[in-house]
């Protein structure tokens, strides 16, 4: 079985969608077979993969649209395509995705299990499942939650990027009492984090003394190259692979894989 973790954070702009699409490719280098799903209805993390172009020209019923689709009767694991990098694939998002989309997810029966069902048939074979949210807690991400074993939460070290964090907890806190009980928070990552700036050092140590180990050591710096990696659709390993961005990502990627190790114990992970 895959690991499967959640990306996710109801604060737009912190970075979600860049971490999946660059730690994906950095533990797809290392041999791990990684499935990105872009649970996202803005679809960026597909356009950041195959270019806005071919997203846009995406039958729904060829994205994560489908599963919610009773008209469409394809099987998931057919929904997941190449992404031109070896051990990469994707599962893409839609616009389309946003008709299924409900507030007060946790009333919404059985299709808050259609997301794990959908994966537990899409990844299988795959090591490592990571999950691009919408930045809000309606049914595409009380979904993904349902779906994980564990969640990242992304957020930037200054008070607009940081807002939000005890709605967040409040929301893992819901799904763990319920519909998935054995979810985990993999920790807190600080992104777009710029040491030279007196906020961002005052708001790291203010992060690590209000929640200690459940911040990640290693923090994703606010950098071009990331940016200038997804418009030529690559990770940042394969665009910049000995760049400092690339490896403040191979740092996340030790400690991402480590913390799976100690948070969600093999012996006691879910069975879809």
């Amino acid at each position: 079985m895959p690991r499967t973790v959640a990306f996710l954070n109801q604060k737009g702009g912190v970075g979600k969608t860049s971490t999946v699409h660059h730690l994906g490719g950095t533990l797809a280098s290392r041999g791990l077979k990684v499935l990105v799903v872009d649970a996202d209805p803005q679809a960026s993390l597909t356009q950041g993969l195959l270019g806005p172009d071919v997203a846009e020209d995406l039958d729904p019923r060829e994205t994560i649209a489908a599963i919610f689709d009773d008209s469409c009767a394809v099987q998931a694991c057919d929904l997941v395509r190449p992404t031109g990098f070896a051990n990469l694939a994707l599962l893409a998002g839609s616009e389309a995705a946003q008709h299924y989309n409900q507030p007060d997810p946790w009333d919404s029966g059985l299709a808050q299990f259609t997301l794990r069902n959908a994966l537990a048939d899409a990844a299988d074979g795959f090591d490592i499942v990571l999950i691009d949210c919408p930045p809000h807690i309606q049914l595409w991400a009380w979904s993904a939650l349902v779906a994980a074993d564990g969640v990242v939460v992304p957020l930037q070290a200054e008070d607009y990027g940081a807002q939000g964090l005890k709605a967040i907890r409040r929301s893992i806190a819901r799904v763990q009492s319920d519909p998935n009980v054995r979810l985990a928070l993999i920790g807190y990552l600080v992104t777009m984090y710029n040491k030279a700036l007196s906020v961002h050092v005052t708001y790291e140590g203010y992060l690590r003394q209000l929640h200690g180990d459940d911040v990640f050591t290693a923090m994703i710096p606010l950098a071009k190259d990331y940016k200038e990696a997804v418009t030529y659709r690559k990770p940042i390993v394969e665009h910049k692979p000995r760049s400092a961005p690339a490896k403040a990502i191979a740092a996340l990627a030790d400690e991402f894989l480590a913390r799976l190790d100690a948070r969600i114990p093999t012996d006691s992970r879910r069975v879809a």
